[in-house]
């Protein structure tokens, strides 16, 4: 296991995600100042982003791929009627019983409102 946490920050370091994340953060700080918004929290929010990507990429990478088909939903032209039709994943449901169904649903809909408020609380932020 500390092999591999070895051998993936060289990966990093040679692919320039520290680069990138350092103007990343510096681009953010940026616009924080000009919206006059605290840039501690944005260096947390940024910070805990990163830790989360390192040390469980798939998750961050399923996450990143969830946020951004909410992102499409919210600002789709057409308008969404039921927005957890277009974000459940129909095969799995397929196999669930309808407590399971249910269970899986109230999840999907606590997890679409998380980012619906993360998705608005960054465009106050950021415009």
């Amino acid at each position: 296991m500390l092999k591999e946490y070895a051998k993936k920050a060289k990966e990093r370091m040679k692919n320039g995600f520290w680069t990138e994340a350092k103007q990343s953060l510096e681009v953010k700080k940026q616009q924080a100042k000009q919206q006059g918004l605290d840039c501690v929290k944005v260096v947390e929010d940024e910070r805990r982003k990163t830790v989360r990507r390192i040390y469980d990429e798939q998750g961050f990478l399923e996450e990143q791929a969830f946020y951004d088909k909410v992102v499409e939903i919210l600002q789709s032209k057409d308008t969404v009627t039921n927005p957890l039709a277009r974000l459940a994943d129909k095969q799995l449901m397929q196999d669930m019983t309808p407590v399971e169904r249910q269970t899986y649903l109230i999840k999907l809909s606590a997890r679409f409102q998380k980012v619906v408020e993360q998705y608005n609380s960054s465009q106050k932020r950021f415009g």
